[in-house]
């Protein structure tokens, strides 16, 4: 009797069931193992570049915000500053009628030629003196030590251009600003680049029709003129020269220049006259306050031709070597201050120098 073989065919494959299940566990937790630490690592940086790029932005937030606040401030401080008020200046300009800038080389000339004026009056004043007998006041005595002394100014300064070619002239000259007005607004800037100057006081002439806003005239009250001085000397308070612009009417006349030098005179202020009229009070006047008469002794260009300009400055220097010292006056034409720029050798045996220095 033939026994009956045992068939194994139903276990085989429980077997290799088991075993490629378990070789698929093993294989899964290989790749859990290897790709875990890989995932916390990208996940990690992952999040530190989105804490990264949080922090930026709120820097970039805090950078802006900042920005912002400083510029505002840097805002509100430059409104502030041009708008604090310039009471004086705003104050003199609602009194003038506004002017049209200036904007060519022609309107330019032609507003200079307005102001060059001294000369014209003074010219004009020269034929009420042959019809009248004129009291001259001498100067006081003045005594030289060393080389006689030359002051000489330039009057009607005004402009940039002008200040431009007096700084060219290799000697010490005295400019003399106009006060500030629409016309010309830059006087008070421009007269800071000099380390002397003077003021050009307008003062009301017999002869002149286009006077600057705010003149002197005859008849001021003493409230007039030192309200007109004190705003002048508010502008320009380290200069402390004033010399007239045109002023052939006002300086003739005692109780006008009595009440100017008065007020000028308390402000600790030099006058020096222009003598733009032949009958000036200024010395008389100076010699009742027992001041010092400074005044000038030659105009440099009466005539514009240069030849003609050379032989005033020659009479100047002559003056200066007889009397010890001279006052001359010139106007900034382009032909005035190019023959001083170049009159160095004729000025080798006198000393030139500022106003105050007389």
């Amino acid at each position: 009797m033939l026994k009956k073989r045992k068939s194994t065919h139903s276990k085989t494959p429980k077997n290799v069931n088991q075993n490629s299940f378990l070789s698929k566990k093993k294989l899964a937790i290989t790749i859990l193992i290897f790709i875990v630490p890989i995932l916390i690592v990208f996940a990690t940086k992952y999040l530190d570049a989105i804490k990264v790029k949080e922090e930026t932005n709120q820097i970039d937030k805090s950078t802006e915000f900042l920005m912002d606040k400083m510029k505002k401030m840097l805002d509100d401080e430059k409104n502030r500053l041009t708008s604090i008020p310039k009471a004086l200046e705003e104050q003199e300009k609602q009194k003038f009628q506004k002017l049209p800038p200036v904007t060519t080389k022609e309107e330019v000339k032609e507003k200079e030629q307005e102001h060059f004026s001294e000369i014209n009056d003074y010219k004009n004043s020269l034929d009420k003196e042959k019809k009248e007998k004129v009291e001259i006041v001498e100067k006081k005595v003045y005594i030289p030590k060393g080389k006689p002394k030359l002051a000489i100014i330039i009057d009607d300064v005004a402009y940039e251009h002008q200040t431009k070619l007096i700084k060219k002239i290799p000697f010490k000259v005295t400019p003399s600003f106009f006060p500030p007005t629409p016309r010309h607004p830059d006087t008070v800037s421009l007269a800071k680049e000099f380390k002397f100057a003077m003021v050009h006081l307008p003062m009301e002439a017999l002869s002149y029709t286009r006077p600057e806003p705010n003149t002197l005239n005859v008849g001021d009250s003493h409230e007039v003129i030192q309200e007109r001085i004190k705003n002048i000397k508010a502008w320009f308070p380290n200069i402390n020269y004033y010399n007239n612009h045109t002023g052939s009417k006002y300086t003739a006349d005692f109780a006008s220049m009595d009440k100017l030098i008065f007020v000028l005179k308390s402000e600790n202020i030099t006058f020096v006259d222009s003598r733009t009229t032949a009958q000036t009070q200024v010395g008389k006047v100076f010699q009742k306050h027992n001041l010092n008469l400074l005044s000038r002794d030659v105009f440099l260009d009466n005539d514009m031709d240069k030849n003609a300009i050379k032989e005033q400055l020659k009479k100047a220097i002559s003056f200066a070597k007889k009397h010890g010292m001279a006052i001359a006056i010139g106007h900034p034409h382009v032909n005035t201050l190019e023959v001083l720029r170049n009159s160095k050798s004729l000025l080798k045996d006198i000393d030139v120098v500022y106003v105050k220095d007389l």
